[in-house]
């Protein structure tokens, strides 16, 4: 269902209806039903249920466990637990085709004579989504930053709630968890607010994106036709093409929440006015970046691990390197999850990941030395 399809906006405007219509104890009861219904639309059958099944009962069921342990070796045991189980339907569903592939050109260099078949995977859309919201969910509560959710039904709300399953935001229980199941009153103020962004967001992407879509794609098809200023004419675009179709499609669904009556995080501020790669990272995809930092990066740098290492080069190599080389390997690390979050591709964990980590630690290694 796209965000930019009548069928969408139909279903927006009969979801919101029947939100303000029934009393305020039964409105997350319309919004699960909602989501549900967005989450399988294109794509309702035994094997997509057990995908979201997987995800859900498990991390209610190890949430409600690890609060009563949190902060213990028993809480990291079990959310370690959580973790894997999550992780392990996302590589399969997302990366299985990327491994044979991988086998498969390994075997070509040393000259055997097999080849693995390529297997179809059919996941849910927004499982990239969802799937690292709820690991984020499981983190919080073993952190003691958030309660587990007692109903297994609301905390479905919370994993698959529809407006952010195609393009995010990213969404954290302790500050948007109970705002899902609150009732809300529709007001003008939000109402005419998230119309109006909603409305900016249709014109970003039919009117600039698609727009600029059709030459982007004329001359990337036809590289042998149109050369020079044409090509670089196209690489320019490109950015302002992904850029006005992601950000767009974050206004709609911001529009619809804010109509709904609950407050997303904003996931852009401005990136391209930003006056380092650093802070165009910062200011693009700004939850992601968060998510990542907080249960990743940060993590990963005071690990023992990190720590470790850290000691080593400060013995072989000073202070600085002490300091700096935990930092960077963190930062690859980090980058290589991203590339990879993006599509399962080398492509995407070349070009979003370790491109992006080298121009940042060009960036980091010119401002420290001169």
């Amino acid at each position: 269902m796209s965000l930019t399809s009548l069928v969408f906006l139909l279903f927006c405007v009969i979801t919101v209806l029947i939100y303000f219509i029934v009393p305020k104890k039964f409105q997350w009861i319309i919004l699960l039903i909602a989501s549900i219904i967005f989450l399988f639309y294109d794509n309702l059958h035994i094997g997509t249920i057990l995908q979201a099944l997987v995800i859900l009962i498990p991390s209610y069921i190890l949430a409600r466990k690890i609060e009563k342990h949190a902060n213990t070796k028993q809480g990291r045991t079990l959310l370690t637990i959580g973790i894997l189980i999550i992780l392990g339907q996302l590589i399969y569903l997302k990366y299985t085709n990327l491994f044979l592939a991988t086998a498969n050109h390994i075997y070509n260099l040393f000259h055997i004579n097999y080849q693995f078949k390529f297997v179809e995977r059919n996941s849910l859309i927004g499982i990239s989504y969802y799937s690292l919201i709820m690991i984020g969910y499981l983190v919080d509560v073993y952190r003691g930053t958030c309660k587990s959710q007692k109903n297994i039904l609301k905390c479905a709300l919370f994993m698959s709630y529809f407006p952010i399953l195609t393009s995010g935001p990213f969404i954290r229980y302790g500050s948007v968890g109970e705002e899902l199941y609150k009732g809300h009153k529709l007001h003008y103020e939000t109402l005419t607010r998230g119309l109006v962004r909603i409305l900016w967001g249709l014109f970003k992407i039919l009117v600039i994106s698609q727009r600029i879509g059709m030459y982007v794609d004329t001359v990337y098809s036809n590289l042998n036709t149109f050369t020079g200023y044409f090509t670089v004419l196209a690489v320019i675009l490109f950015t302002t093409q992904l850029y006005t179709n992601f950000s767009g499609s974050i206004d709609v669904i911001m529009g619809i929440s804010e109509i709904i009556g609950i407050k997303l995080p904003e996931n852009f501020t401005l990136p391209f006015f930003s006056r380092t790669i650093t802070d165009l990272w910062r200011n693009w995809h700004i939850t992601l970046g968060a998510w990542l930092r907080d249960y990743i990066f940060y993590p990963l740098l005071k690990s023992n691990m990190m720590q470790k290492l850290a000691q080593k080069c400060k013995k072989l190599f000073g202070k600085k390197a002490a300091k700096k080389i935990p930092l960077y390997l963190s930062m690859l690390i980090m980058w290589i999850i991203i590339g990879a979050w993006h599509g399962g591709a080398y492509k995407f964990i070349i070009g979003s990941g370790l491109l992006q980590f080298f121009y940042m630690f060009i960036e980091d290694t010119l401002r420290t030395n001169f």
